[in-house]
């Protein structure tokens, strides 16, 4: 366990919270590998089907990684950071439910890389964005250029990316970053759990099904793409859930997806 990192389990979502003031939540190494070692434990309980990541407190979702730990790196401890870096924003984008970031503050460097692993991004109206490794003579080595770039487009990403540049809430909303943005943290908050809970009620395997093919859509051509869907609402429609779905439709109720 570290201190400040914690897994809440709710009913059919689970909360993973950064909480360590001291250093604006700021990702260490160990922090990293201990919420890798959370997420495998979400990923293991087939009861959880939403993930929300938030940061303690009113100012600071994640404030970048730990500047005091990387000024001691060498550079075998550099390529270590990177890969166990990778392997948790991998694990966040590609886990079969989907996952929630409720941006808090500031949401920087490594936070903002983290973020953008997840699926759907919400903030309060304090919140401030970039990737300022430029400032400290460093690159976002989890992943962030591409993301950035892929969600935001390349012009705007540079921007950012070569001037150090924050961003406020009203940008990243405008920007096509975050979906929405709220009053105030508490607000947030709320949303954040509502909106898990909205989404831990669709239909699990079609909610897989979509994060995948989203994923795995870039490149890909559109006789590819027709195909990989046909594929895929043929076995959808071998499914309970899928059958539930339509005859709830059409009963005018409410569907009980099984995952099955």
């Amino acid at each position: 366990m570290i201190e400040g990192i914690t897994l809440e389990k709710k009913e059919n979502y689970a909360i993973l919270m950064v909480d360590v003031p001291k250093t604006r939540n700021a990702l260490s190494v160990p922090i990293v590998e201990y919420m890798t070692e959370l997420m495998d434990a979400v990923i293991a309980d087939k009861s959880m089907h939403c993930l929300v990541v938030t940061g303690g407190g009113p100012k600071s979702f994640i404030a970048g990684a730990d500047i005091s730990q990387l000024v001691k790196m060498t550079p075998e401890d550099s390529r270590y950071s990177i890969e166990v870096g990778h392997k948790l924003f991998s694990k966040l984008e590609t886990m079969d439910i989907p996952v929630v970031a409720a941006i808090n503050g500031y949401c920087l460097g490594g936070g903002l890389e983290i973020a953008m692993s997840c699926d759907i991004r919400i903030c309060s109206a304090n919140a401030k964005f970039g990737l300022p490794e430029i400032n400290i003579g460093m690159i976002p080595g989890w992943g962030g250029t591409l993301r950035l770039a892929r969600l935001i487009g390349e012009s705007r990403a540079k921007n950012m990316l070569l001037r150090g540049k924050m961003i406020t809430a009203q940008q990243a909303l405008d920007y096509g970053l975050i979906a929405e943005v709220y009053d105030d943290v508490d607000t947030m908050r709320v949303k954040a759990e509502e909106l898990a809970q909205e989404l831990a009620a669709k239909a699990p395997i079609t909610m897989k099904f979509d994060k995948h093919l989203v994923y795995d859509a870039a490149g890909k051509q559109p006789t590819d793409i027709a195909q990989r869907d046909a594929n895929t609402l043929g076995f959808l429609f071998t499914t309970h859930d899928a059958k539930e779905g339509l005859t709830a439709f059409l009963e005018k109720r409410a569907p009980k997806y099984e995952g099955r």
